[in-house]
Formats: structure tokens, C-alpha cells, sequence
């Protein structure tokens, strides 16, 4: 299978790499306006570089592409390759608000062109974990609430991205770059649509124009309360990269995480106490696995378990989010958030 990179300068290109070096996968190029971290990737991939998407599509005829980018780069990049009917992942947001990411969709559904999204709490031990806790993955959830605060901005700057600090180019700060992946797995849990959401942000931390802390409150149509609070406040170092810790109640259980711990009480068997589980909660393991399952379903010509009407409806209550805070926390209706639980 022949696999192109686009915009390799984006931090998290490092960890899809390895998983690009299996038997079977020739990365044939990569692309890097940036023009920062292309060659060196280019010359342990052993593949051509290109100065842009568009020189490299232009030469190459990838059969799959890992797309990446600046977030208002990334539905142009988009377009550009279901024009070609080249299936591709794109990274998350894919777009700095949900009509660019409906744009994109639709285009994408009406070519029939695989598009796959790294919504990469859909996968992995703790999503595993709650299925097993619950009999299945539970759909009765009665109270949600992640904590998951990284380091600090300077690591984007560090990493030849400073654009994310800028609110004009990246859309926001913590929020859409970690609070992504919580508010799509609350839509997962529930199964159903939120209605309302009501959010406030801060950046006292760091006095970035973007937000450092952030909590987003969302209600689903059946009621239940989902909170996400995210930011970049941890004092990251080698030992330990961020703060991720949950609350996920269940008809059947009471889940709590932390510290790649698992703890949980089952409601109607309260006599066996509080049950643990070692769990690894380091979020870069999950992109090999990304690499793996889309690859799979690509060939299979199966539709992804993550892709664009995902990050739609994760991007309207995205949206919501950001007007909310605008407003002092005022709550804000959600337009056309409808996730389908297969």
C-alpha cells in the first residue's frame, strides 16, 4: 500500500511513524510547507519530499494519505483529495467551525471517498474497559466528567507551531485541540444529541489570547449532563506529560480514572466494594492503533469508525462552546447535532 503525509511539520506526525514502517506499507512522500521537520522524516521513511499538497499530489498517486495541517488548512486539503477520490485520514478539528467540516462532508459522501478522523477515544483500553465493566458499552449513562489538562503552549511553540497559539489560525486553545476528543465520546456514550451547552474559559495561566482552562457543560436531549474541562496548565516533564482523570456513571456502575487506574463499584452488587484495573491511559499509544484500523477498513472497504460526521456533530457543540463563552457562559442551543450509534 502506498501512503503519502501531508504537512509533516504538525506535532503529532512523529507518532504515526513507527506504524508506517510494517511490512507492507511504502511511504512513498511527504509534503511540508512549513518546511521544518520534512526532511528528516522523508529520509527515515526513505521517500520523496514535496514544498506543498499540491506539488505532491501533482506527482504522486498515493492509494491512502495521512492528511495534517494548520485547523483552516485542513478543508481545503480536504477537497483537494476527494476530488482526486483518494481516501485519507485528516486531523481533527478538520476545519475551525462545523460548516466547513458539513462542507467537506458532503462532498466527501456524494464522491463515496473513505474519510477517516484520529476521534481516537473510540479505541483503546479505557473505551475496552468500560465494555467490560458494563456487559457493553454502556448507553444509560447518568453523569459524565473528564479533567484532561496538558502542558503548557510553549510546547506548540517548541514544536515550530506557534500558529496554535494564535486564536485567528487554530480557533480557540484547549478546547478544540483536547476537548475534541471528550466531547465526541460523550456523544458516543449517550448515543444522543445535545441540546444545550454552556462553557467558560480562561487564560490566566499562561495570558495567551487563547483559552489555557476551560469548562464546557453539555445536556443531551434525554437529559443527561455531561461536563469537560480541559487546558494547558499542567507543569509537564518527562516523567509526566499531562493530568487525565474521569467520572462515568452507569445504571450499572460507577467508573472512575486515573493514574492508568481504573476504579469501579457495581450498584447492584455493592458487597464486592471498590474492583480496580491497571489500564495505560497514555494517549500517544492510540495513534499506531489509529494507523492500523483505518488502513484495515480502507481495504475492506468498510466505512470509518471515526470520520467526518463525527467531527460535524463534535464541532457544533464545538461552536456552541465558543459562542457560550463569548457570552459569559450563557447557554447555547446546539444546531443539528444528531450523532448515529451503530
Amino acid at each position: 500500500m502506498k501512503i503519502a503525509l501531508l504537512e509533516v511539520s504538525h506535532w503529532h506526525v512523529p507518532l504515526y511513524v513507527p506504524a508506517l514502517e510494517q511490512p507492507g506499507i511504502e511511504v512513498v512522500a511527504v509534503s511540508d510547507s512549513d518546511r521544518l521537520k520534512g526532511s528528516g522524516i522523508a529520509t527515515r521513511l526513505g521517500c520523496k519530499e514535496y514544498n506543498s499538497v499540491e506539488n505532491l499530489l501533482a506527482n504522486e498517486q498515493p492509494d491512502f494519505v495521512f492528511a495534517f495541517g494548520r485547523h483552516p488548512e485542513l478543508p481545503r486539503i480536504g477537497k483537494l483529495l476527494v476530488e482526486r477520490r483518494i481516501p485519507f485520514s485528516l486531523e481533527k478539528p478538520c476545519g475551525t467551525n462545523a460548516d466547513q467540516v458539513a462542507e467537506l462532508r458532503k462532498l466527501a459522501e456524494a464522491a463515496g471517498v473513505y474519510v477517516a478522523v484520529p476521534l481516537n477515544f473510540r479505541m483503546g483500553e479505557v473505551l475496552d474497559t468500560l465494555s467490560e465493566i458494563n456487559g457493553t458499552l454502556p448507553t444509560d449513562i447518568t453523569n459524565f466528567a473528564v479533567r484532561f489538562i496538558v502542558g503548557p503552549p510553549s510546547r506548540y511553540i517548541n514544536a515550530g507551531a506557534s500558529w496554535m497559539t494564535d486564536p485567528a489560525i487554530a480557533g480557540g486553545g484547549s478546547t478544540i485541540n483536547v476537548g475534541t476528543h471528550f466531547i465526541d465520546l460523550f456523544l458516543l456514550l449517550t448515543g444522543k444529541p445535545v441540546s444545550t451547552v454552556s462553557a467558560m474559559m480562561s487564560s490566566r495561566c499562561h495570558g495567551e489570547q487563547i483559552e489555557d482552562h476551560s469548562v464546557v457543560t453539555m445536556r443531551s436531549e434525554d437529559g443527561t449532563v455531561g461536563v469537560v474541562e480541559t487546558g494547558y496548565a499542567f507543569p509537564s516533564a518527562a516523567d509526566i506529560k499531562r493530568e487525565f482523570t474521569f467520572t462515568i456513571g452507569s445504571r450499572k456502575a460507577y467508573v472512575q480514572g486515573g493514574n492508568d487506574q481504573i476504579a469501579y463499584r457495581l450498584r447492584d452488587q455493592l458487597e464486592l466494594g471498590t474492583q480496580t484495573r491497571r489500564v495505560p491511559f497514555d494517549t500517544d499509544l492510540f495513534y499506531p492503533l489509529f494507523v492500523d484500523k483505518v488502513l484495515g477498513e480502507m481495504a475492506a472497504g468498510v466505512k470509518p469508525f471515526s470520520g467526518l460526521r463525527e467531527a460535524e456533530d463534535m464541532m457544533r457543540i464545538m461552536d456552541a462552546a465558543y459562542a457560550s463563552a463569548q457570552a459569559g457562559g450563557a447557554p447555547q442551543l446546539v444546531q443539528n447535532s444528531s450523532p448515529v450509534r451503530e
